[in-house]
């Protein structure tokens, strides 16, 4: 967890002393990215060359500079380090790069104020993908429309659960950046990596996992017969222990599956991204350590992703450990600042029924979970649920700061943890949590719900914002990089995509 900040007061909300008028604080004053400004695009490297692509190159050609092909796979064989390809909008057919490791960064881009469309067409294979990187460095992929996966159906029409293709795969990379990419309408992961050091930055994810969608039609969770899938709409991959993984700034939505997934990484950072819509758990971290959860928005915006069989909403972010042979045991997950809502629970540590005592792999336990400071709304069940791990943790968790108001369930307590000793490895009591309930009166802080509707977040009464606030002495553990800015409204938020 990072350090404290150099000006350190205690967090308030709207109350009688938190409200600011919004030119009382500067916006991002502690330097660090928010969503009043979205990450900065990638840009070519002056010191190296430019090729071109476009629907009227030519394959194969010269490699000498300013050249222009027909495909992405030709000119990134003529690729060095410090080089840009720049893709023409258009119509192109899937991508293969096979073993590309160049001295210095590569970056494939888009065109300015052009958008390049990877098409599948509809017919690719089980386990093939639109984009497919395999053994690969220092890789940058920025601005591309990747879709059209195709769905394989049953001899009765209805959609093959079993079998698709990835919209964006990549197996053995390492120092790979994935910017400002559209993804969509794919039968698997939208874009899942194996590797180290990977960033997933500005993406506009959504129509994915769509092989999951006939489950609705059966109306159960999981078909007698079929076996349960639950890809991501981002995923980090499951062959290895992985080093390194930044997934900041994406639009992550109606997703078939599970819509962000941390899986065996040491060391990731989830930060200002905007989820909604998924059948299953938003944010996922399972057999992780060294990762912090940070100004996520999840939501759930209607009633289409919600399990048939059992009625409920999927949770917003899930712990657990899951695997029994990669990963490490969950610890040093930092959850914080993230606006979690209308969805069944908002944070919960599950104890994987995959895994027993014995089988091996990372030991069923957490320790040093830090959950502060986020606003958790409109849940479906108590905001918070934590299973009895098969180990009790060694190391001592926090909860601290949150703000709980407006359990639909009906007076059912913000936590909830079946293990009578809870409380004897977690920081007791919890310090400055707020619950409010049930209902949303004039003292509830600082904030207008949108009560009975699926719109999105709630924005600040007159004359107040969200200003977490840390005092001497006080939470010291509280990131730095906290948030200074904007409402919640469904309006202010970033503009993830293949868009300039």
């Amino acid at each position: 967890m990072e350090g404290p900040p150099v000006h350190r007061i205690s967090r308030t909300l709207g109350l009688a002393a938190g409200l600011f008028s919004l030119a009382a604080l500067a916006t991002g004053a502690d330097g660090s990215w928010t969503r009043c400004a979205a990450p900065a695009r990638l840009a070519p490297n002056p010191g190296g060359r430019t090729f071109y692509v476009s629907p009227t190159g030519t394959d194969p050609g010269s490699c000498s500079v300013g050249y222009t092909f027909r495909t992405i796979n030709a000119a990134v064989l003529c690729a060095q380090g410090k080089d840009t390809i720049v893709v023409h909008g258009g119509t192109y057919p899937p991508v293969r790069i096979y073993n590309f490791y160049p001295s210095d960064w590569v970056l494939i881009t888009n065109a300015s104020g052009e958008t390049p469309v990877i098409d599948g067409g509809g017919i690719l294979g089980d386990y093939d993908s639109v984009f497919y990187i395999g053994g690969a460095s220092k890789l940058a992929v920025q601005g591309l429309e990747i879709k059209n996966t195709g769905i394989p159906k049953n001899t009765d029409g209805t959609l093959n659960r079993q079998q698709g293709a990835y919209g964006l795969k990549a197996d053995n990379v390492t120092y790979l950046r994935l910017y400002y990419n559209t993804i969509h309408d794919v039968a698997r992961h939208g874009i899942t990596t194996d590797g180290h050091q990977i960033e997933v930055v500005g993406n506009h994810v959504y129509n994915a996992v769509m092989r999951n969608q006939n489950f609705l039609a059966v109306g159960s969770h999981c078909p007698t017969g079929m076996s349960c899938y639950w890809d991501g709409g981002v995923s980090s991959g499951t062959a290895r222990n992985q080093w390194g993984y930044t997934v900041r700034g994406n639009l992550v939505h109606d997703i078939w599956g599970e819509c962000i997934d941390v899986l065996a990484v040491d060391g990731a950072t989830v930060e200002g991204n905007r989820v909604y819509s998924c059948v299953n758990v938003n944010i996922y971290v399972s057999e992780s350590q060294n990762v912090t959860l940070n100004r996520n928005w999840v939501s759930d915006v209607s009633t289409s992703f919600i399990d048939p069989s059992t009625g409920e909403h999927p949770t917003a972010i899930q712990l657990s450990n899951e695997s029994k042979t990669r990963g490490w045991s969950l610890s040093n997950i930092a959850i914080t600042n993230n606006i979690l809502e209308w969805v069944g629970r908002a944070i919960r540590y599950a104890n994987s029924p995959k895994r027993s005592p014995g089988d091996g792999g990372p030991i069923d336990t957490y320790n040093g979970v830090y959950i502060g400071f986020n606003d958790m709304n409109r849940t479906f069940h108590g905001p918070m649920m934590f299973d009895t791990p098969d180990q009790q943790p060694t190391v001592q968790n926090k909860i601290a700061g949150n703000l709980v108001i407006n359990i639909t369930s009906g007076g059912a307590g913000w936590i909830y943890a079946p293990d009578p000793n809870f409380w004897s490895y977690w920081v007791y009591p919890p310090p400055n949590n707020w619950n409010y309930g049930t209902s949303v009166t004039s003292t509830n802080p600082g904030i207008n719900d949108y009560y009975g509707t699926y719109l999105t977040a709630y924005d600040w009464k007159a004359g107040a914002e969200a200003r977490w606030q840390i005092g001497p002495y006080q939470e010291p553990d509280m990131p730095s990089s906290d948030y200074h800015c904007s409402s919640h409204g469904q309006n202010n938020w970033n503009s993830p995509g293949a868009v300039n």
